[in-house]
């Protein structure tokens, strides 16, 4: 029972609540972000910590810093990020962050994974440095956009979270992450971080102290540092059977990480509508239902925000119960699983190919297909698989990064289209382009000097050493997808190869090319 008694309160439990009508509102550049502690006392130095591990995701080498610099840190050292360490050169910090904050991240999936690799990388900082870390904040920001929650948490845990931002945003990931218990021992440990008095009582139940949550959630309600609706809500979280049979609180707006935890404890509906991205965490452990394990994969890696076998993990954890969207994928994929075990005949095999292909690809989902199959589907007997089967595992062997499977695949007399792909895996040669897209794919996979005064520009930033600029410029050219403009196309795959990054340009090329589909030109 929550007990309501003036004699509760402490002295100076009300002097803390009080200072925070005084304090500035910390800056959040994402809505949810919740405000768990205050920035009016200055936090202590930094200090570096392990960083997390991380689930689902490629393999991230880190190295412990002694004296960090916070927009340095980087969780892909340049031989694994394919980026140069001076990725910014002389580009300013102020002008790095913004670059970052608004870049569309959109396009298809190979111009969206280059950018959090960009995210990620291990770089000297721009210059001047700033103290404050705000690249390294930015950068955090878009992973949390995006959901890449175990990245951003293992950024933060190597810069080490003890300023305000990266603080709020290092417990904000642990309370999706289902992981407060470092962020709650810090709290108590280290009084400079001054948490709010939600985030306090929420500590102090976790940790087990009921008795104190209780006394500091009327402390906080007696003093207006709790307002009613989150009084309430905090409230069910300690003692959710005494409101039984009444009506739930309002879902507050913004719904910030601790109000959706809280909610999600006590069995309270989810607010109508889309999720923040980051908050489809819950939906991926192994115990949640079926269909919405699947949804919140599938919008997780059409972020980039988990690597794509969580996905396939969540399509096999059952049997589809029924028909229609994410239940014909599901069945696709475990389709598609038999005729691999099973050792089935070209034919078979073919089909079921098909079928998930189709299926995945209407859902904008042929490349994380590609990405789980392409190593098994190259290694099967293929001699007597012809027609639409044969074309379209073709281009999933090449999504798929097996481009000399590929090409063997295809033979000496590929289709038209075939040719076309091929030339821009570099594994052929003779193409047909029958669109100005697929034209200016292979002629910016190729050129050497730029065409206009707009590629002349980027390609100056280029070897003026500002290479992170000129790369966030191509992949803003690249927010169409398969509807990008040719010239801009061309511009960007003339770039992002005079900046080193050919591999990424041809998987540029090659999906923007695929997705577009082999119509005639207009």
């Amino acid at each position: 029972m929550i007990r309501r008694a003036a004699g509760l309160v402490a002295a100076g439990l009300v002097a803390a609540s009080g200072a925070a009508g005084a304090a500035s509102e910390p800056r959040s550049a994402i809505p949810w972000l919740s405000e768990s502690i205050r920035t009016d006392v200055p936090a202590p130095p930094p200090r570096p910590a392990e960083p997390a591990p991380t689930r689902g995701s490629e393999e991230i080498t880190v190295t412990p810093l002694g004296t960090v610099r916070r927009d340095s840190v980087g969780l892909l050292p340049p031989e694994r990020s394919g980026l140069p360490r001076a990725l910014w050169g002389p580009t300013p910090t102020g002008q790095a962050e913004s670059l970052i904050r608004d870049h569309p991240d959109a396009g298809v999936p190979a111009a969206r994974a280059l950018f959090r690799r960009i995210l990620l990388a291990e770089t000297d900082p721009p210059q001047p440095a700033a103290a404050d870390g705000a690249l390294l904040v930015a950068r955090v920001d878009r992973l949390l956009e995006i959901g890449a929650l175990e990245e951003a948490r293992a950024l933060i845990e190597l810069a080490g979270p003890e300023t305000p931002e990266l603080f709020r945003r290092w417990f904000d990931v642990g309370l999706l992450l289902d992981a407060a218990a470092a962020p709650c021992d810090a709290l108590r440990q280290n009084p400079a971080l001054s948490p709010t008095l939600p985030a306090r009582v929420f500590c102090l139940a976790r940790g087990g102290d009921w008795n104190a949550a209780e006394i500091t959630l009327v402390v906080g309600e007696d003093v207006g540092s709790i307002g009613a609706d989150q009084q309430a809500l905090l409230a069910r979280f300690l003692d959710p059977e005494i409101f039984e049979g009444e009506p739930n609180p309002p879902v507050p707006e913004p719904l910030t990480p601790l109000d959706f935890l809280m909610r999600e404890a006590t069995g309270m509906p989810r607010p109508a509508g889309a999720l923040p991205t980051a908050f489809l965490h819950h939906d991926l452990v192994e115990h949640a239902p079926m269909r919405a394990r699947v949804a919140a994969a599938e919008r997780l890696v059409l972020s980039g925000g988990v690597a794509p076998q969580l996905l396939f993990e969540a399509y096999r954890a059952g049997i589809p119960p029924a028909s229609g969207g994410i239940w014909d994928r599901a069945a696709a994929v475990q389709a598609l699983d038999a005729a691999l075990a099973e050792g089935a005949d070209p034919a078979t095999l073919g089909a079921a190919l098909l079928g998930a292909e189709e299926a995945l690809r209407a859902r904008g989902l042929e490349v994380a297909l590609a990405r789980e199959y392409a190593p098994a589907l190259a290694d099967a007997d293929w001699s007597r698989l012809d027609g639409a089967a044969r074309e379209r595992l073709v281009a999933v062997l090449l999504l798929g990064g097996e481009a000399p499977a590929a090409a063997r695949l295809a033979g000496e007399a590929p289709d038209a289209f075939t040719r076309t792909l091929l030339t821009l895996a570099a594994q052929g040669g003779d193409p047909a382009p029958a669109t100005d897209l697929q034209r200016a794919a292979l002629t910016g996979l190729v050129a050497i000097l730029p065409a206009d005064e707009r590629e002349a520009q980027l390609v100056r930033l280029v070897n003026d050493g500002r290479r992170g600029e000129a790369v966030l410029a191509a992949l803003s050219l690249l927010e169409g997808g398969a509807t990008v403009d040719p010239p801009a196309l061309h511009a960007a795959l003339l770039v992002l190869r005079r900046a080193g990054l050919e591999p990424d340009a041809r998987a540029i090329a090659i999906q923007s090319v695929l997705r577009a589909g082999a119509g005639p030109a207009e």
